[in-house]
């Protein structure tokens, strides 16, 4: 939508004096323009009329606004609060009711459900097949919820899940009592640890605290490692940002991880410091930037037509952690997106997370393929004169480098001459006599040979030999 302009800015006696300078142009046998004239009292009811729609139509309201907002498919944003993670210390059992508030310096946070707060910390044991065991007091939890955070420990370069998007893995949960395993129903934020989050166990109304444990098994459709059992913690609460009527905040009054803060709770002085800031929070949207917004959003548009766009959204796609991709046609109406992944496959949900964003933004009549890259273990041969031991070891680190580009793109051209001569401008090189490069399934390359791999073909130097 443009800037809405002030429409009511020009007076009757300027639109008349405007009108009438513009007769001798149209109408050059109209010479009188007094006001006795016929033809003038005629002009002065539009005059008059153009000022009042004028002046009505610039009477727009943030009301109006809004309406034009749902007329286009989109509304004002509302505030979002500020949203932290706290870690919590009590010397004995302390129930906290739901909207309990915490003072974090001066700035309220409440209490997002009741919470329990217990003195003793879990012990939590990796299983030799990856599971892990929980071991502490559930007796304050039965038949409530037992909430486990999950802190992944380096989620740069993550794509959060969404809802609608498959998990990296399933995690089972199940109390192991005396009288055999009892299965816990999960609400699992973490979408298989792959993101950081809370695991809410409902934990049920009767058991044997004093033998009871809780088992994690994580179900996967490939191989997982699991992560440390550090990332774990049961003494992490969430807290959010409210004033002193109940409202949000939105992004004013951000704090600070390990802020120290404490409150008496039913006579028990319960402390906590900040561990993390889960969400920043936002301030209500104007319309006019819900306008400036939506212009934005249609500039980005997810629909997939160039192949930036297919690229932008295989990067963009939730549960998937591509390092590299390609995308390619060999045929008219069939795109091909080659992803490589950190775990250098694609796992079943990472596919259908792909599909997903892809079928829904492809363009009518067009074939989507999904492919994993075809990787080309090579064996480089070369025949050099080194300075000594450390001469080798500074070549052997030299090639890595001039291999690096090759390894870090599908089709690439490999070029023996210019990799020759790359090699060769090494200071630790005094000759060189040959070089061979060997890329498996019969294909064999001297330093006069050009290739270019294929569009899902990568190339990975696993074995430098110099003689």
């Amino acid at each position: 939508m443009p800037k809405l302009e002030n429409l009511d800015d020009v007076s009757f006696s300027e639109l008349m004096k405007r009108s009438v300078s513009e007769i001798p142009q149209l109408c050059p046998e109209w010479t009188d323009f007094n006001a006795h004239d016929p033809g003038i009292t005629f002009l002065e009811m539009l005059m008059w009329l153009t000022e009042m729609q004028r002046y009505y139509l610039s009477q727009i309201t943030e009301s109006h606004l809004e309406s034009y907002l749902r007329l286009i498919g989109t509304t004002v944003r509302a505030a979002e609060p500020a949203v932290v993670s706290a870690r919590f210390i009590s010397e004995e059992t302390v129930s906290v009711k739901r909207e309990t508030v915490f003072y974090i310096g001066d700035i309220p946070y409440r209490s997002v459900g009741d919470m329990i707060i217990v003195s003793d910390k879990p012990e939590i044991i990796i299983c030799e097949d990856g599971g892990y065991l929980l071991k502490q007091n559930f007796a304050p939890f039965k038949g409530k919820i037992f909430p486990l955070y999950f802190s992944l420990e380096d989620e740069n370069g993550t794509n959060p899940m969404r809802e609608g998007f498959y998990s990296r893995a399933r995690i089972k949960v199940c109390l192991v009592t005396q009288n055999g395993d009892i299965e816990c129903h999960i609400n699992d934020g973490t979408y298989g640890l792959y993101q950081s989050g809370f695991i809410n166990i409902s934990l049920p109304e009767e058991f044997d605290e004093n033998s009871a444990f809780l088992r994690l098994d994580i179900i996967s459709d490939s191989y997982f490692e699991p992560p440390s059992a550090n990332c774990f913690h049961s003494d992490i609460r969430e807290l959010i940002q409210m004033d002193k009527e109940g409202n949000t905040l939105g992004a004013d009054g951000r704090v600070k991880e390990n802020v120290s803060f404490s409150a008496d709770v039913g006579g028990q002085k319960v402390s906590a410091s900040v561990y993390k800031e889960i969400g920043i929070g936002k301030k209500a949207e104007t319309p006019q930037d819900a306008f400036t917004r939506f212009k934005s959003e249609q500039r980005h548009s997810p629909r997939a037509v160039k192949r930036e766009d297919y690229e932008r959204l295989a990067l963009e796609t939730p549960g998937l952690r591509a390092e590299i991709v390609n995308v390619f046609s060999k045929e008219t109406g069939k795109v091909s997106v080659c992803v490589k992944t950190a775990s250098g496959r694609l796992r079943e949900n990472e596919i259908k997370n792909l599909r997903k964003v892809l079928f829904e933004a492809k363009p009518v009549g067009t074939e989507i393929e999904i492919l994993t890259p075809i990787i080309f273990s090579a064996r480089l041969v070369i025949s050099a004169k080194t300075d000594g031991w450390a001469g080798g070891r500074r070549l052997t680190e030299h090639i890595g480098n001039v291999f690096e580009p090759l390894e870090k793109s599908m089709g690439a051209l490999i070029d023996m001459p210019e990799l020759l001569k790359r090699i060769g401008s090494s200071p630790s090189v005094s000759e060189i006599k040959g070089m061979r490069l060997h890329l498996g399934k019969g294909i064999e390359l001297s330093e006069n040979d050009t290739m270019k791999l294929s569009e899902d073909g990568m190339l990975s130097l696993d074995e430098i030999i110099i003689q």
